[in-house]
This record gives C-alpha cells, structure tokens and sequence, in this order.
C-alpha cells in the first residue's frame, strides 16, 4: 500500500521521558502551520505543556549560564568582579554624601560624580536647590526641668544660693 503524502501522521505523545509532557505531534508541522492535537482543547494538558516547558527553559538557561562561567577566564571574573564592587563603592559614596549634607536617603540616586569630591559637590548642589541643608539645631525641648531649690516651691522663681547673702540677712535679722 503506498502513502499518501498529503495525510498528516496520527498524533502520538512524545515518549522522551515526560518531560515535556504531552506533545502536539512527533513530527514538526510544515512552517506555517499550527501543530495538530489530538482530540479537543484539554486545558490541564496545555497547562502541564507549559509547565515542562518552562522548567526545561530555566534548565537550559541555568547550563547555558555555567557553561559561560566555565569558559571565563580569570581576568575576566576579578574584572566582573571588580565592577560590581565599584558599583557599590559609588552607591555607599552617594548614600554618605547624602547623609552628610542633610538628604534623605531617597535623593542618593540623584546624586552624581565618580569621585567622593564630585559627589560631595552633587550633594551640597542638590541640597541647596531643595532647601534641605544641614543645620545645627538646638536639641527639641523634651519634658520642662524644673529648677527646684531648697526651700522654694515649683513655681516660685528660683534664685542662686549665697551663704554670704544669707550670713547678712540673719545679722540684720531679716
């Protein structure tokens, strides 16, 4: 019996372990044209599809990602790791600059420069313009210290002790 070449093949699952799960059909479809399923839509199915899919996504990614590692050189690693550290050498510098000028911590970000100098006049510049310079400010007044002294009450007004003061008034006999 000869094939005809116009049928499409039945679908089967694809036998590969299960882990992509169930497929459209072993055979690619031609270029143009939607994979057949057999059967209806069957959502957990696609749903199963999806999942294995992805997963063997990240898979690949997580080799393809050691395979590069392994290919680097060591120039290469203390170079990438050389950045990353300036990286956040420049993000500490502009958080201390910010702190040392007054800025919230949020400004930092729009703080500019390469060196701590450059920085520095980004900070004092931006605090400027925004008006939040850093002052010296007397300490808020916390809870009212009375200045009681022996012999006086809360609210009379307190005056320093003299004992010279005192010898006089008890010879003048008051």
């Amino acid at each position: 019996m000869s094939e005809n070449p116009t049928t499409t093949p039945p679908t089967e699952p694809a036998d590969n372990g299960g882990t992509t799960g169930d497929a459209p059909s072993t055979t690619p479809p031609p270029v143009g044209q939607a994979p057949t399923w057999d059967g209806d839509f069957d959502p957990d199915r696609a749903k199963r599809l999806v999942e294995n899919l992805r997963k063997e996504r990240d898979e690949a990614r997580s080799k393809l990602k050691a395979h590069e590692d392994d290919q680097k050189s060591d120039l290469q690693k203390a170079q990438e790791s050389r950045e990353e550290l300036a990286r956040e050498l420049a993000t500490l510098r502009k958080e201390h600059a910010a702190k040392e000028h007054g800025l919230p911590a949020s400004l930092a970000r729009f703080l500019t420069g390469d060196t701590a100098e450059e920085i520095a006049a980004s900070a004092k510049a931006l605090a400027e313009e925004t008006g939040l310079t850093k002052t010296e400010t007397a300490p808020l007044p916390g809870r009212p210290k009375p200045r009681l002294k022996p012999g006086h009450a809360a609210g009379d007004e307190a005056t320093d002790f003299d004992p010279e003061a005192v010898i006089k008034a008890v010879r003048r006999g008051y």
